[in-house]
């Protein structure tokens, strides 16, 4: 589907984008929702055009915290009146438990320094030291209020992201693209052809199917983290997909990791991921471990 973009003169033209992209889920995808997911498409139509607005602001912005005073936005005004129909809705908390290292990701050094004057930064010392020193002794979440009860502001906690990612994915047809992909074809950085959908030509067919993608985002995400790569493989390995297209995207995370187990020297696993991937190319890494532990006869 390719989006009519509002004028970048509207300046609600992202949250006309985000109303189209429902409006499209609700038409094409309608058999794959959730109650959850129906409710939200609708009461969001039916909430106020501000509330609506800072919703699609934060669902655009990385993570899921935000202090009220970084939400300033001519079209919003007062983040904290806009934000009272979607605190009714349960969609925003306000005063969200925060770990330290969440409160060192909202606050700038000087406002940390308000809050742990008993503790404060060494010199030069750099911050994500100054955390680390800090973490054994405060371990147990806190309102920013009780973190720095001087501090005049508000954060704000998201919580249907994940509702909202799973539309994106409906929308996409993958979690590597982001919402904020619309701005930047607004601006006319990306340029997309024009192409119609049919319902045949869904990638994704079935609830099930949904959540094999997420299931493979997520251990794609661990990959880049290097997490424990034998646990990571017997995930992967676990996942059961009909679908024709997630089964190769399946095979793909297997061989990418079996390429990290190459790196690693780790000869047994690398075999064993290959042997379980159809991917391109898997057959002769099979070839090559071999080769390089010495099993020249099984090569």
């Amino acid at each position: 589907m390719a989006l009519n973009t509002a004028p970048l003169d509207n300046p609600f033209y992202y949250l006309e984008n985000f109303r189209q992209v429902l409006a499209w889920i609700a038409l094409r995808h309608d058999d794959l929702l959730d109650a959850a997911e129906r409710r939200f498409i609708s009461e969001f139509a039916e909430a106020p055009v501000r509330a609506q607005g800072l919703l699609v602001r934060m669902v655009m912005r990385k993570g899921v915290l935000f202090r009220a005073s970084k939400l300033s936005y001519v079209e919003i005004g007062d983040p904290l009146e806009a934000v009272q129909p979607l605190l009714d809705r349960g969609w925003v908390v306000t005063s969200p438990p925060l770990g330290l290292s969440e409160l060192f990701q909202l606050l700038r050094r000087d406002e940390l320094t308000q809050c742990f004057k008993a503790h404060a930064v060494k010199g030069p010392e750099r911050k994500q030291a100054w955390l680390e020193r800090l973490q054994p002794l405060y371990e147990a979440p806190q309102a920013l209020e009780q973190w720095h009860p001087t501090l005049s502001d508000a954060v704000f906690g998201l919580n249907i992201m994940p509702l909202c990612d799973r539309l994106r994915l409906l929308y996409f047809g993958n979690l590597y693209q982001e919402w904020s992909e619309f701005v930047l074809a607004d601006l006319g950085i990306y340029r997309y052809e024009k192409v119609e959908f049919s319902v045949q030509s869904r990638v994704i067919n079935q609830r099930a199917d949904i959540d094999v993608c997420l299931q493979l985002h997520a251990c794609r995400e661990a990959l880049e983290a290097c997490i424990d790569l034998h646990a990571l493989a017997e995930q992967v390995i676990a996942v059961q997909c009909g679908n024709a297209w997630l089964h190769m995207r399946r095979a793909k995370l297997l061989f990418r990791i079996g390429q990290q187990a190459e790196r690693l020297q780790d000869w047994p696993l690398a075999m064993a991921v290959y042997r379980q991937s159809s991917y391109p190319g898997a057959r002769s890494r099979q070839i090559r471990v071999l080769e390089r532990n010495a099993e020249y006869t099984a090569a």
